[in-house]
């Protein structure tokens, strides 16, 4: 398998959250072994640092409840269960296992079966029953407006593309940067893909938008150089960049896929103004759909939509 996941710079910054999780974890075991009540209280405490430190290690999320059971704190079980469920994409399969539950009798075992039919562990995850059609489906109809939901299920399909499932890849890599249009790794990622298999516009678009989201990447202008030195001296017909038509299609399409409830219609944004949809995308904390509106907006030549998207950027950074 392709180990190039673990060098991204993503990769990197994790390590040391995830250090810290496990010394937040260790104390809080220490402090709930004691048996004592004050003790409990601090054993809570270090028990949510490890989870805000690192999510992904399910060690966390069973020390952080068992502290609240401790405590006799049923109402913090069930935050926990559901901040668990966050991250797992709001599976209403898991979210219904909390109706009408006694969280201090049964919340470790509902938080044990959860992460037996959804590991956090992304080995754990591959080993289960057909981890390929499940992840496809849950990407397509889950919620991953949380960004560590998306941050698990973006490493459950690069396990997939490391295992050879390239079209799959390809098809469903998009719906999650529609929902964290700022990662300009996978950006590159895909657009590499595509220039590889000979899709010069797909692989344009994906580049342009590394770019746009990170200003030091120069993959899109290193494309464009690559495209012109293998045309030199060839018979070919010029490749040439997309047309602003083909832009904003790209875009509007990337905004649909990032909307998470009704959004205007065509006539609606009409009479209102595509500025003011921009800043009612905005006010309603759709970040990612108004990042894309004033995308295609700014690429048709918007001044003000560029100057939204600018600071609709530093707001996703």
């Amino acid at each position: 398998m392709n180990n190039n996941t673990g060098n991204t710079l993503e990769e990197r910054l994790l390590h040391p959250r995830r250090s810290l999780g496990d010394r937040y974890r260790t104390q809080a075991e220490r402090f709930l072994s004691s048996g004592n009540e004050a003790d409990a209280v601090w054993g809570e405490q270090m028990a949510s640092k490890a989870v805000l430190h690192d999510f992904t290690n399910p060690k966390n999320w069973k020390t952080l409840v068992k502290s609240r059971i401790a405590l006799g704190d049923e109402p913090g079980v069930s935050s926990a269960l559901k901040d668990l469920f966050s991250v797992l994409g709001r599976d209403p399969a898991l979210t219904d296992l909390l109706e009408d539950v006694d969280m201090l009798l049964h919340g470790a075992s509902i938080l044990s079966e959860s992460l037996r039919i959804d590991p956090l562990d992304p080995d754990e995850w591959w080993g289960l029953e057909n981890p390929i059609d499940s992840l496809l489906n849950k990407i397509k109809s889950l919620d991953f407006t949380d960004p560590r939901a998306n941050l698990l299920f973006s490493r459950r399909l690069e396990r997939a593309l490391d295992n050879g499932f390239e079209d799959e890849y390809l098809e469903h890599a998009t719906i999650l940067l529609a929902q964290r249009p700022m990662n300009h790794e996978a950006w590159t990622k895909l657009g590499r893909i595509h220039e590889r298999r000979g899709s010069m516009d797909e692989a344009w678009h994906c580049y342009d938008q590394a770019q746009v989201c990170y200003q030091p990447c120069e993959e899109r202008d290193r494309f464009i150089e690559r495209i012109g030195a293998k045309m030199d001296g060839s018979e070919e017909l010029p490749w040439k960049k997309p047309p602003i038509e083909s832009r904003a299609e790209f875009l509007e399409g990337m905004r649909l896929l990032a909307g998470v409830e009704a959004i205007p219609s065509p006539d609606h944004v009409e009479k209102i103004g595509v500025t003011d949809s921009i800043k009612a995308l905005i006010e309603a904390d759709r970040l990612n759909e108004a990042f894309f509106l004033a995308r295609r907006r700014a690429a048709e030549g918007d001044p003000e939509a560029e100057q939204l998207m600018n600071e609709i950027s530093e707001g996703l950074q």
